[in-house]
């Protein structure tokens, strides 16, 4: 009996777990297809690379502090290897994704394939 419970009991508890989904502003980004393997030190020729705990761009590279959403904007407060705290906004809709960088002109990037 007890071999036909258990894939029942197995699959209950399975699905009683959450699954945990990666924020929509994960993965690499860039202006266009031919940076997205770069490393460059501008915004038009390097790659933003995120991860939920960190992100870096053009020589940037930071480890995020704070984080709160509000609606589908991202909003981040990220400690830089230079010391610096800056604030980072994330606007993904898709393949597409609006970044402020600091207090740099908002960007629009694409995803890397």
């Amino acid at each position: 009996m007890w071999r036909l419970l258990l894939p029942v009991l197995a699959a209950n508890i399975l699905s009683a777990v959450p699954t945990l989904a990666a924020e929509a502003f994960v993965g690499r980004w860039a202006i266009s297809a031919t940076v997205c393997n770069g490393y460059g030190s501008t915004a038009a020729t390097a790659p933003l690379v995120a991860s939920d705990k960190s992100v870096s761009w053009y020589g940037d590279s930071c480890r995020v502090h704070k984080m709160y959403k509000l609606g589908q904007v991202i909003y981040l407060q990220a400690l830089c290897a230079d010391g610096k705290n800056i604030p980072i906004t994330f606007d993904a809709r898709g393949d597409r994704m609006k970044v402020t960088w600091a207090s740099a002109k908002p960007e629009e990037l694409r995803r890397c394939r």
